[in-house]
């Protein structure tokens, strides 16, 4: 997955949020998203899910100004294949809401996918919490997780593509008492969940249109 999204105040965020049980006024929208930015996460608690700010960089390091993303690892993204090995994958999984996102293929010919029908995206994550030794200030942080390319966004973008999870695994997926990951199996197979309008754009940061969208069908 390249390293941009977008968030928008749309109806499909809406009622993603109504379905994960949130204020969809507390969620940070932006149309410029990328590694290092704050951005909203949903997780579960034992009572209800809530919204966290989160630094997208799972992995933060202590500088004397304060916990910054760590040089050395590059955490915007965990791949599917490394999840056994993180205890977050059991302990703290997190919902990522999104309207849109950037691939590109090697950095060039980069697209703007978004759901064809208006709904917003729930991509799967993980998150930490850290604790700023100069500040005192409690910190959270989260990564996406990516899983192997999709066939139809070979074209587009052939390493890899975001989990993208469906309604029916919201419930499981937050549920802080669940440590069951292989009931997580099915998951970690590419899908798209809805119909998407591929665009191309001139940069993943102005996301100007400059061709003709393409549909890519949805594919589970």
């Amino acid at each position: 997955m390249c390293t941009n999204f977008v968030t928008r105040k749309t109806t499909g965020m809406e009622h993603l949020a109504n379905q994960l049980g949130v204020n969809f006024q507390n969620l940070l929208f932006g149309a410029d998203i990328g590694p290092g930015a704050t951005i909203s996460i949903v997780v579960g608690s034992e009572q209800d899910n809530e919204i966290r700010k989160a630094t997208w960089w799972l992995y933060l390091q202590q500088t004397d100004k304060g916990l910054r993303p760590h040089r050395d690892y590059f955490s915007v993204n965990t791949r599917y294949d490394k999840l056994d090995k993180k205890p977050e994958y059991r302990k703290h999984r997190c919902i990522i809401p999104a309207t849109a996102f950037v691939e590109s293929q090697d950095g060039r010919n980069p697209h703007l996918l978004e759901p064809v029908d208006g709904r917003a995206i729930a991509f799967g994550g993980l998150w930490k919490t850290w604790t700023d030794k100069v500040t005192g200030e409690v910190i959270n942080s989260a990564s996406i997780i990516t899983l192997p390319g999709h066939p139809s966004l070979k074209d587009i973008h052939r390493k890899s593509v975001p989990m993208w999870l469906p309604e029916s695994a919201y419930g499981d997926w937050l549920d802080p008492e669940n440590q069951n990951t292989g009931q997580f199996e099915a998951l970690l197979k590419p899908a798209l969940q809805v119909d998407l309008r591929a665009t191309p754009i001139d940069k993943a940061r102005s996301k100007k249109p400059i061709g003709e969208p393409l549909l890519i069908a949805a594919s589970l």
